[in-house]
């Protein structure tokens, strides 16, 4: 049987108290699930390598004393993975790698870069799960680079490589041309001159306008803070616009994410004093942060909707013991709920992906000394519901309102999700709640209370319960 780690009820104490004493599914994972991986893991990326559907393991590793590498280990979609496949590489220290389809040949490729130095490393996919380095030419790329990332800035077709140079204090966007020729695969570099040591960095539609915008934080000394760069077209962005003051140490993880339903907000982590910060955005520039206190050591957070009620959730992560808190979005910038698991020695990042299929995510984490990848599966029951869609068919039409009269008055089947049969929202249910919903599709009644159209959590504290939602909300 799995060990469940239950979240504990507490309110985060840096934020105002929600408003809406809604129904909050208690988020849960169970215990890890380790995969022998590298020595020492520098990185993790969850993708698909060989193109059969289902995510596989990269890990990297390389640091002094060790050889320079990238393990492969095939995934099956249920949990299980093969014997990792160690991929030579040439650079040092590797240290971020991100993947696609960068020659344009339908098969995945990666590219790796080093924390130190402005080595690069090209991996060309062999479809297998296997890569072989090639020679690739960046005029003016700088080094360390202890964070890169692939897409299409210029919306050209063909994906572009983004990195931090944090000695340079710069931003660097390699225009890519999907040409598989070591002197034409990028077509010139634009960079960012930023007022700091950039650490991490993510990519958004920061200000609305269409275009994928630049976002980073700062390695400690810099002044704190983080920054935003917006794409202005043409291969060219705006210059820095930086809130300085407020979390001061280093921010090895800058996410852009949508907290509150509108455009992304810029999430943050100071490794040192182990605050928390969310940044909001006024046309793409930041504004002064919200520090969250969440502990001493925290260096990686990620972002996802773990409970799938359509608002975002964090995991962070803590460097020395591995650990783990949990942020619980209830929207409007607030979370409930902190869930601590200590875990072992953790310089590598965390991702939330869909490990096993089922639709939720999963917790997918690099440990350095154990030389594992551990990913722990999403056990959280699932609340979500759309009201009045009673049968789990994903439609709402007279076969309810039949299968809810069936329920109350012909001993009919339970609804799995008895939120969705309270049509009234008063917390019963009861022929008021059938003759609501007959008047909503036949007589033009005003809509059913929320959730209706798409799914979310019922905004009513009440003692329904929702166990299954059919495939209203898969």
């Amino acid at each position: 049987m799995n060990v469940r780690y239950t979240l504990l009820a507490l309110l985060t104490a840096a934020l105002l108290p929600a408003t809406a004493q809604s129904q909050q599914a208690a988020i849960e994972f169970a215990s890890p699930v380790s995969v022998v991986m590298a020595d020492k893991v520098n990185a993790v990326k969850m993708a698909d390598v060989n193109s059969d559907g289902h995510l596989d393991i990269i890990a990297l590793q390389g640091e002094p004393a060790l050889t320079s590498g990238m393990f492969v280990a095939l995934g099956d979609g249920s949990g299980n993975f093969d014997a990792p496949v160690f991929n030579p590489i040439s650079i040092n220290w590797p240290w971020s790698v991100d993947v696609g389809d960068i020659n344009e040949d339908g098969v995945i490729d990666a590219v790796v870069t080093d924390f130190l130095s402005a080595q690069f490393a090209y991996m060309e996919g062999n479809g297998d799960g296997t890569f072989s380095e090639q020679p690739r030419l960046v005029p003016g790329w700088g080094g360390g680079n202890p964070q890169v990332q692939l897409a299409d800035i210029d919306d050209d077709g063909h994906l572009d490589v983004i990195a931090v140079e944090m000695f340079g204090s710069r931003l660097l966007v390699a225009w890519g041309t999907g040409i598989d020729d070591p002197l034409a695969a990028f077509d010139g570099l634009a960079s960012v001159l930023l007022t700091g040591y950039p650490l991490s960095f993510d990519i958004a539609d920061l200000d609305g306008d269409g275009d994928l915008d630049l976002c980073c934080g700062f390695n400690a000394g810099s002044g704190g803070g983080v920054a935003t760069s917006l794409y202005q077209g043409s291969r060219t962005f705006s210059a820095e616009e930086r809130e300085i003051g407020g979390l001061t140490e280093s921010h090895w993880s800058t996410l852009a994410i949508d907290l509150d339903g509108g455009l992304p907000e810029i999430v943050s982590i100071e490794e040192g004093l182990g605050n928390l910060g969310i940044f909001t955005l006024n046309a793409g520039i930041p504004q002064a942060g919200i520090p969250i206190f969440t502990g001493n050591n925290q260096r990686h957070v990620a972002g996802g909707d773990l409970d799938l009620d359509g608002i975002a959730d964090l995991v962070i992560r803590n460097y020395i013991s591995g650990g783990f808190l949990i942020l619980q979005g209830i929207g409007a910038l607030e979370f409930l709920d902190v869930w601590n698991l200590d875990g072992p020695v953790a310089f590598s990042g965390l991702e939330l992906v869909d490990v096993n299929e089922d639709g939720s995510l999963d917790i997918v984490v690099g440990n350095y000394d154990q030389s594992t990848v551990s990913y722990y599966l999403n056990l959280t029951v699932i609340l979500a519901f759309r009201r009045g869609e009673l049968n789990g068919d994903g439609n709402t039409n007279i076969a309810d309102a039949v299968f809810l009269l069936a329920y109350l008055f012909n001993n009919g089947f339970t609804p799995g999700c008895l939120d969705a049969a309270d049509t009234n929202d008063d917390g019963g249910i009861n022929i008021s709640d059938a003759v609501t919903l007959l008047a909503v599709l036949f007589s033009g009644a005003p809509p059913l209370p929320e959730p209706v159209g798409s799914c979310g959590e019922d905004p009513t504290d009440d003692a329904l319960e929702c166990e299954d939602s059919g495939d209203s909300c898969l």
